[in-house]
C-alpha cells in the first residue's frame, strides 16, 4: 500500500449479526427432529391385557430407511383411543428407541395405541391393542362351598374367579351374579387382585348359580350349563356357573301298636330311622310329640335302625305322633301318624254265694269272688259290703278269694252284696249279688 491510497474501512454491524444468530438458535430449539420419510415405526410391549387402572410399559423402535437408527433426540408422539401414554411426546435415544407408559384409566374396552414422527407412522397393522378390564376376560371359575345345604335351607359362599385373555387373574372386573332359586347377599361384586368375587347363596331347593363379566348374567332357566365350566366369548364377554344341591335327610317311619292301646296302658311306637346314602350322615336326634297334653318334645337321642319307645295315654281319644329326624350335616325330615287310644277295660266280678238263702235263725254264707282283669291291669285293693251294714276291707289284690260271713238272726230280707274293685288304671269297679234271709 503506498502512502497515496485511501483505504476505506467498513464496519460491520456486529450487534445485529449476533441477533440474527440467537433467532436462529430459537428456530432451531422449536423446531422438532422428526424421522426422515422412509422410516418406520414399531411399537412392543409385554402385555394384551390389563384391569381397569393398570398399566404397562410402551416401546418404540424408529429405523431410518437406511437400516440405522435415528438421529439421537428424533421426536415421536404417541396416541391412544382408550386412557393416557406418559409422556405423550418423547425424544429417542442413541439406538433410535422411546419408553412410555400406558395408564388404561378406569374404562373398559380395547386401547389401540400408535405412534408417529414426520412422515413415519405405525399405522393400523403397526399399531398395538391392549384390552382393558372387562375387554379383557377371558373365563370366569364359579364354585360353591359347600356344595350343599340342608333341606331345611342353608347358606353357601359362590366364588368366582376372573382371568384375562392371558389366563392371569383379572382384578377390578365387575362380576353380576344370578339364581334360579334363593336369595344372593349381593347380585355385583368387584374383583380383588386375585381376580376372585363372592356372594353368598342362601336356599332351601336346589339352585343354579351364574357369575358373568362383561355382560349381564342369564336369566333362570337360561343358558347355564350347571357344570363349573366357562363360556368365552369373543366380544369379551364370560361367564360360569355352580350347581349347589340340597343335602338329602335321613328317613323316619313311626309304627303304632297294633290293636289300639288302651288309656292308661303302655302304647308301644315302633321308629325306624334311615340314613339318607347320598350324604350318608349319622342321625343326631330324633324327637316326638305324642299329641297329648302337655305337648312336650321329647327327646329319644340318636336312634339307629328300629327302637321300640313306650308312652302311657291317660285318656281315650285319637292322638297325632309327630316325629322329627335331624343328621349330623343339619338335614332333617318330620313324619306324622295318627294312633286311637280306646278306654281301658274293666275288670270282671263275679260273685257267687252258697247258699243264697238262710232262715231266720240266721246262718252262714261263703261268697266266691272272681275278678278277671285286662291285659296290663292290675288289681290294687277289693273289698265286700254284706249289705247288712258290714264291709270288710283289704281282702289284698287276688284275683279269686272265697269269703264267709254270717248272717244274724232278727234282720231277714233281701241283701245286697257288693264287692268294689280298684285297679292299677285307677279305675273302681263294682260286681253285685243278692242273698235272702228268711
Amino acid at each position: 500500500m503506498s502512502s497515496g491510497s485511501i483505504v476505506t474501512i467498513r464496519r460491520i454491524p456486529i450487534l445485529l449479526t449476533l441477533t440474527a444468530v440467537a433467532a436462529l438458535t430459537v428456530v432451531c430449539q422449536r423446531v422438532p427432529l422428526l424421522a426422515p420419510s422412509g422410516s418406520t415405526i414399531t411399537l412392543t410391549t409385554g402385555v394384551t391385557a390389563l384391569p381397569v387402572n393398570g398399566s404397562a410399559d410402551i416401546i418404540a423402535q424408529v429405523i431410518e430407511p437406511s437400516g440405522t437408527p435415528p438421529q439421537n433426540g428424533t421426536h415421536i408422539t404417541f396416541t391412544t383411543t382408550l386412557g393416557t401414554i406418559e409422556p405423550a411426546e418423547a425424544e429417542t435415544d442413541i439406538s433410535g428407541r422411546v419408553q412410555a407408559r400406558f395408564r388404561a384409566g378406569s374404562a373398559n374396552g380395547t386401547a389401540t395405541i400408535t405412534a408417529i414422527s414426520g412422515g413415519a407412522s405405525t399405522g393400523t397393522e403397526g399399531a398395538i391393542k391392549i384390552a382393558v378390564g372387562t375387554a379383557a376376560v377371558g373365563r370366569v371359575t364359579v364354585n360353591a362351598s359347600p356344595a350343599s345345604v340342608p333341606n331345611t335351607g342353608g347358606a353357601t359362599t359362590i366364588s368366582a374367579s376372573v382371568f384375562d385373555i392371558n389366563g392371569n387373574a383379572l382384578g377390578a372386573a365387575p362380576v353380576s351374579f344370578s339364581t334360579t332359586a334363593g336369595v344372593l347377599s349381593t347380585t355385583l361384586a368387584i374383583t380383588d387382585a386375585t381376580g376372585l368375587a363372592t356372594s353368598v347363596l342362601n336356599t332351601s331347593l336346589p339352585a343354579t348359580v351364574t357369575a358373568s363379566v362383561g355382560a349381564q348374567a342369564p336369566a333362570a332357566g337360561g343358558t347355564a350349563t350347571g357344570t363349573g365350566t366357562t363360556t368365552p366369548v369373543a366380544t369379551g364377554q364370560a361367564s360360569g356357573s355352580v350347581n349347589v344341591t340340597i343335602s338329602a335327610a335321613p328317613a323316619l317311619v313311626i309304627t303304632p301298636p297294633t290293636p289300639p292301646p288302651s288309656a292308661g296302658l303302655p302304647a308301644s311306637f315302633t321308629f325306624a330311622v334311615t340314613v339318607a346314602a347320598t350324604n350318608g350322615s349319622a342321625v343326631r336326634d330324633v324327637t316326638v310329640d305324642w299329641g297329648d297334653p302337655p305337648r312336650v318334645l321329647q327327646s329319644l337321642g340318636a336312634i339307629s335302625g328300629n327302637a321300640i319307645v313306650s308312652h302311657v295315654y291317660r285318656e281315650a281319644g285319637t292322638y297325632k305322633v309327630t316325629g322329627i329326624v335331624t343328621d349330623a350335616s343339619g338335614n332333617s325330615s318330620t313324619v306324622s301318624t295318627t294312633v286311637t287310644v280306646i278306654p281301658v277295660p274293666r275288670p270282671t266280678i263275679i260273685v257267687t254265694p252258697t247258699p243264697r238263702t238262710v232262715g231266720p235263725g240266721g246262718g252262714t254264707i261263703s261268697f266266691g269272688i272272681q275278678i278277671t282283669a285286662p291285659a296290663g291291669i292290675g288289681i290294687v285293693r277289693t273289698t265286700i259290703n254284706y249289705g247288712d251294714d258290714n264291709v270288710q276291707y283289704e281282702l289284698g289284690g287276688g284275683s279269686s278269694a272265697v269269703v264267709p260271713h254270717t248272717y244274724l238272726p232278727g234282720n231277714p230280707g233281701d241283701k245286697l252284696v257288693t264287692v268294689t274293685v280298684v285297679d292299677t288304671a285307677g279305675q273302681t269297679t263294682i260286681g253285685t249279688t243278692s242273698v235272702t234271709i228268711t
